[in-house]
C-alpha cells in the first residue's frame, strides 16, 4: 500500500501571505494540526503547525506568546518551518510509518514533483493497518 492510497486529498494549504490568525482559523475549522504552505503553483515551501503559531511572541519583547494574545498580523511564510518531512506519493506505508516516527511528526505532506497532492497522518496509517 502506498501513501497516495491512504492520504487525504485534496488538502487545504496556506499561502505564505496568510496571516497567523487566518491559519489558526483554518486549522481549527478543519481539525488540522499542521498545514503545508505552498506557492501559487502548489509547490511546497514549508509547514506551519499549531505549535509554530503558539510560539510566536504576542508582541516584540513580550514574554507572552501566541497569535491570539495580540500583536500584529504575521504571516505563515514568516513563521513556517522550511525543514520537515514530506513524502513522495509512492512511499510504502510501512516506510512512511517508520519515517514519521523517526522524525517525530504526526502528519506530513504528500508530494508529487514538488507539488502538494495530499496530507497523511498517523490516523491514516492506523486506519490502513486496521484494514489489512
Amino acid at each position: 500500500m502506498r501513501a497516495r492510497e491512504i492520504m487525504t486529498a485534496p488538502t487545504f494549504a496556506l499561502a505564505p501571505t496568510a496571516t497567523l490568525d487566518e491559519a489558526a482559523e483554518m486549522m481549527t475549522a478543519h481539525g488540522f494540526t499542521t498545514m503545508p504552505v505552498v506557492d501559487a503553483d502548489g509547490r511546497l515551501l514549508g509547514l506551519l503547525s499549531e505549535e509554530d503559531i503558539l510560539r510566536v511572541p504576542a508582541a516584540p519583547g513580550d514574554p507572552d506568546t501566541g497569535v491570539l494574545l495580540g500583536g500584529g498580523p504575521r504571516t505563515a511564510g514568516s513563521v513556517m518551518r522550511t525543514s520537515g518531512l514530506a513524502v513522495p506519493a509512492d512511499t510504502d506505508v510501512r516506510e512512511l510509518a517508520r519515517r514519521m516516527t523517526d522524525a517525530g511528526v504526526r502528519s506530513a505532506p504528500v508530494v508529487d514533483g514538488g507539488h502538494v497532492v495530499g496530507m497523511i497522518t498517523f490516523q491514516d496509517v492506523l486506519r490502513a493497518s486496521a484494514r489489512r
